[in-house]
């Protein structure tokens, strides 16, 4: 089932009451095409790449933002099983500061479950992306 970003903050409260203790982990899985990063500059994750962040607080509050390359569009987050801001186009928010006292939220986040964020990226019709790469005849006798 995917996970809009309401569902989030039902899911999503990762809160560890040891430090000892991990709390739950999202995963930004970065595809060829862009990069995803916070709003406040905290998290870069870049092209080809998963970053892991551990959310261990009732503290973690970010935006993130797919960032397509030249070229390249933003279509939506991916629509997967434990995927965060399903479908959405818009910059997917993520907070935990509303979970304070809930037992069976601090029960599912003590449990290492792990929540994915991933931007699905298209190239632009007509865009090549590598130029160089692109070989046209020569004539002959040149």
């Amino acid at each position: 089932m995917a996970i809009s970003r309401s569902r989030f903050l039902v899911l999503l409260t990762c809160i560890a009451s040891v430090p000892l203790l991990s709390g739950c982990k999202l995963e930004i899985r970065v595809p060829y095409g862009g990069q995803v990063v916070s709003t406040d500059g905290a998290y870069i994750c870049r092209a080809e790449q998963t970053c892991v962040i551990d959310v261990v607080d009732l503290f973690f509050d970010q935006t993130f933002v797919a960032q397509p390359d030249a070229g390249f569009s933003f279509i939506r987050w991916e629509d997967r099983d434990r995927h965060l801001c399903a479908g959405e186009k818009t910059p997917c928010s993520l907070s935990t500061a509303e979970f304070e006292g809930h037992e069976i939220l601090q029960a599912i986040l003590e449990s290492d479950e792990t929540f994915i964020l991933q931007p699905r990226f298209a190239l632009k019709p007509g865009y090549c992306p590598e130029p160089e790469l692109v070989v046209s005849p020569v004539p002959p006798g040149h």
